[in-house]
C-alpha cells in the first residue's frame, strides 16, 4: 500500500510521516536548512501484511506543486494534512483538487497542531474542513486530530492507518509492466538505479525493458519493492530498478519517463482525452489553451483542442485533444492534470481515452462515436461497440495497446467477442460478422476479377488481394452512405501508434498446392486470424505466395513447367540452404544471368520466394524457416530472440540468417527491436 501525503506549506506533513515512521523525509542539504519541503520524500513502515506500507511526502509550497504532482500519481490512500491554526488554504484546496483529478482511491483527514488551538478553534477547523470536502469524492473521510509535539492522537492514527492496510487488497498485476520514473541516481557498486511507482503488470529480475519514451534498452539487474529486496516488481508497489543495458546511461533516464515493456512502447504526442476544469477556475477554458499536462511523472506543455465546442466553463467537462510539444508515454485510463502555462495554479485534469489520438477529423462524428465506444468501462463492452463503426476492419493490435491487454487477455477477449481477425503486415485487423460476410464476398470477387485481368498468373500475393478486396468494401460502404463506418476504417479505434513503421506487403505463404492450410506460418497467428482469403473456408487455395479460386490453373509453358520442376528439386534437395543462383545455374548447365530471369519470373507468378538478390527459396522451406523463428519467440521470457540464437537454431549459417530475417521482416512475420525480433502475434 502506498500513502501519500497532501497539504499546504508548513502544516506539518513531514513532521507527521517523522512521527510515524521515524524517517526524516527531507533528504536534501537545502531542505534542512530551510526547513522546507521542496521534492518527494519517501518512508517505510510495517503496518502488517507481507510487505512494508511506503510514505510519499511531497513538498506544499506553490512552487513545488510539480513536484507533488509526479509523487501522486498512484496512490492508495491519502493523509490531507490541514493545521489546526491555519485551518484550510490556497494549497490544501489545490491538491485536493488534485487528489480528486487523479482518482485517489481513498482519503483521511489529519487535523495537525491541536496543541496550538482551543477546542472552540479546533472545531470550527474541523467544520472548514467539512465544506471543503463536501463537493468532492472524499466528502465522507475520516478526521484524526493529531500533535507531533504531544503526541495526542498519534495511536489512533496508526490503528487507523493499520485498518486500512488489513483492508486493502492489493490491485491485478494485468497488462503490460508500465512504471513512472520520479528519481533515477548512481549507486557504488549496483549501478543505475531508478525509482517510482508501478502502474500495471509486473517484472522479474532479468526482464527486458524499454526506457520511453526515448525507445532505449534496458534490463533488470536487481529489484528493490517497497524497500525490500525482491524477485518481481508489481502494479500497486513503489519500486527500485537496478538497471543494466548496452547503450543506458545515467543521463538516459530523468523524472517523467517511463519504464515499459518492450510491447508497451509506444510513445505518442497527441491524446484524445475527457478533461474536466476545476469550478473555481477563473475563467473559461478556451479552444486551443496553452497548458502545462501532469501524467505519471511528466510534465509537458500542450494545447487543449476541444472537441465540438468552442469553450468550457467553470466546473464543466468536455471532450478535447491534448497536443503535446513532445511525444511521451501514455495509456488509456491514466489521468492527468492540467496547469496554466506558468505553473501558477491547476486548472483541471482528466483521463485519457485513446492514446493514438489521430491529428485530422477529430471532430468529424465518425471520430467522436469512436471515442464514445473507447469511453465504455471495459475492453470489452469498448470492442463490442467499435466493432459496427469499422466495417472495413478495426486494428486490434491499436485496440489492445490502448487498453494495456496482455497477449493473453487479448486473445480471450476477441474469441469472447467472435471476432475474425486478418493479418496484415502492419496490423491485425478485427471485423464483426457482417463485416467478416462482406470481407468473404469481396474477396472472392477480387480474385475472380483478378483472374480474368491475369489469366497466366496463379494469382495475386495475400496483401494485393487484401487491397483489392478492401477497395471494394469502400465502395460497398460509400455507395450504402454508411455515415460512421465509411469513416472508421483499419485503425479507427484507437488511431495511429507512431512507433509502427510501414512494413513492406510480401507475406510468407502457407504450404502450396491443393486446399490450402488454414494458417499462415508460425508467428503469424492461426484460428481465425490470418485468413483474408477465407482459406479455413476452403474458398481460396494457396499456391506458392499466392492465392487463387479451386477451379483456376495458371498453365505455364512446356519449357518453362520443366525447368521449374527442375529447379524446385534442386532446391528441395538443398533443404535449407538452397544453393545461389550461380550454383543452380551451373548445376543447370544454364548462364546466370538466364537463369535469374527465369528466377524472377517464376517468383512474380508465385512459385518462388525472393530472399535475396541472388537466392531464391520454395515457400515450404521459409515456412520452415518461419517456425524456427516462432519457436525462439515463444520459449524466450521476454518473447524476443536475437540474429545470433536463430543461426544456431537454425544451423544454416550467420549470414544466411540475416538474409531470412530481413525477409520474414519484409514479411511481416517478425519485427525488427533494437538489436533483437519478435514474431507478429
Amino acid at each position: 500500500m502506498i500513502i501519500a501525503t497532501a497539504g499546504h506549506v508548513d502544516h506539518g506533513k513531514t513532521s507527521l510521516v517523522r512521527a510515524l515512521t521515524g524517517v526524516d523525509t527531507d533528504r536534501l542539504e537545502d531542505e534542512k536548512r530551510r526547513g522546507l519541503t521542496i521534492d518527494l520524500g519517501f518512508a517505510y513502515i510495517d503496518l502488517g501484511g507481507d510487505e512494508l506500507t511506503g510514505f510519499v511526502d511531497v513538498p506544499g509550497h506553490d512552487r513545488f506543486v510539480r513536484n507533488m504532482l509526479a509523487g501522486v500519481s498512484r496512490i492508495d490512500l491519502a493523509l490531507l494534512v490541514v493545521a489546526a491554526d491555519d485551518g484550510p488554504m490556497p494549497q490544501t484546496r489545490e491538491h485536493l483538487a488534485i487528489l480528486d483529478l487523479l482518482g485517489a482511491r481513498r482519503a483521511m483527514v489529519v487535523l495537525t497542531k491541536i496543541d496550538r488551538v482551543t477546542a472552540l478553534r479546533r472545531a470550527q477547523a474541523q467544520a472548514e474542513i467539512r465544506d471543503l470536502l463536501a463537493p468532492t469524492r472524499f466528502r465522507d473521510a475520516p478526521m484524526h486530530p493529531v500533535s507531533t509535539v504531544s503526541l495526542e492522537g498519534l495511536d489512533e492514527l496508526r490503528a487507523q492507518l493499520l485498518a486500512a492496510r488489513l483492508a486493502h487488497h492489493d490491485d491485478a498485476a494485468d497488462g503490460h509492466f508500465r512504471m513512472a520514473v520520479d528519481r533515477c541516481f548512481a549507486v557504488a557498486g549496483a549501478g543505475l538505479v531508478a525509482t517510482g511507482v508501478v502502474l500495471s503488470g509486473q517484472a522479474r529480475t532479468g526482464d527486458a525493458l524499454i526506457v520511453s519514451p526515448q525507445g532505449i534498452p534496458a534490463r533488470i539487474r536487481g529489484i528493490h519493492a517497497q524497500q525490500q529486496a525482491a524477485d518481481t516488481a508489481r502494479t500497486g508497489q513503489r519500486c527500485a530498478l537496478n538497471l543494466t543495458g548496452a547503450d543506458l546511461h545515467r543521463s538516459d533516464i530523468e523524472r517523467g519517463q517511463w519504464l515499459v515493456a518492450p510491447a508497451a512502447h509506444a510513445p505518442t504526442d497527441r491524446l484524445d482525452a475527457q478533461v474536466t476544469l476545476l469550478a473555481d477556475a477563473t475563467r473559461a477554458l478556451a479552444h486551443f489553451t496553452p497548458v502545462q499536462v501532469h501524467i505519471g511523472a511528466a510534465a509537458i506543455g500542450a494545447r487543449i483542442a476541444l472537441l465540438g465546442q468552442r469553450s468550457v466553463e467553470p466546473g464543466g467537462t468536455c471532450l478535447a485533444q491534448l497536443v503535446l510539444e513532445r511525444p511521451i508515454s501514455a495509456l488509456r485510463g491514466d489521468r492527468f492534470v492540467i496547469r496554466d502555462p506558468a505553473a501558477q495554479r491547476s486548472l483541471g485534469g482528466g483521463v485519457v481515452i485513446d492514446p493514438f489520438a489521430p491529428a485530422r477529423g477529430r471532430e468529424r462524428a465518425p471520430r467522436l462515436q469512436v471515442l464514445a465506444a473507447m469511453s465504455e468501462s471495459t475492453p470489452e463492452r469498448a470492442l463490442a461497440a467499435l466493432l459496427p463503426f469499422a466495417p472495413a476492419g478495426l486494428e486490434l493490435d491499436r485496440f489492445d495497446l490502448a487498453w494495456n491487454l496482455s497477449a493473453a487477455d487479448a486473445a480471450r477477449l476477441h474469441e469472447g467477442l467472435a471476432v475474425h481477425r486478418l493479418a496484415a503486415p502492419s496490423a491485425v485487423i478485427g471485423l464483426s460478422a457482417a463485416a467478416w460476410q462482406q470481407w468473404q464476398d469481396a474477396v472472392a470477387q477480387a480474385l475472380a476479377d483478378w483472374h480474368a485481368a491475369h489469366p497466366e498468373q496463379v494469382g495475386p500475393i495475400e496483401q494485393l488481394l487484401i487491397q483489392a478486396a478492401r477497395a471494394i468494401v469502400s465502395q460497398s460502404i460509400a455507395g450504402a452512405g454508411a455515415g460512421a463506418g465509411a469513416g472508421a476504417g483499419a485503425g479507427a479505434g484507437a488511431g495511429p501508434v507512431r512507433r509502427r513503421s510501414p512494413v513492406p506487403a510480401v507475406p510468407v505463404p502457407c504450404r502450396p498446392g491443393g486446399r490450402s492450410e488454414s494458417r499462415r506460418p508460425p508467428g503469424c497467428g492461426g484460428g481465425r486470424r490470418g485468413q483474408p482469403a477465407q482459406a479455413a473456408e476452403g474458398r481460396l487455395v494457396r499456391e506458392g505466395i499466392c492465392l487463387r479460386l479451386p477451379d483456376h490453373r495458371a498453365v505455364l509453358a512446356a519449357v518453362d513447367q520443366a525447368l521449374l520442376e527442375r529447379v524446385v528439386a534442386m532446391l528441395r534437395d538443398a533443404g535449407l540452404r538452397p544453393p545461389i543462383a550461380g550454383e543452380l545455374a551451373a548445376a543447370l548447365g544454364m548462364e546466370r544471368a538466364e537463369l535469374l530471369a527465369f528466377l524472377r519470373r517464376m517468383a512474380a507468378l508465385g512459385h518462388l520466394l525472393p530472399v535475396a538478390a541472388n537466392r531464391y527459396f520454395l515457400p515450404d522451406t521459409l515456412h520452415e524457416l518461419a517456425a524456427v523463428a516462432q519457436r525462439l519467440a515463444a520459449a524466450a521470457p521476454d518473447g524476443s530472440f536475437d540474429a545470433a540464437a536463430y543461426r544456431d537454431a537454425s544451423g544454416i549459417g550467420r549470414n544466411l540468417s540475416i538474409e531470412v530475417l530481413e525477409f520474414l521482416d519484409r514479411a511481416g512475420v517478425t519485427r525488427f527491436l533494437p538489436n533483437r525480433r519478435r514474431c507478429i502475434a
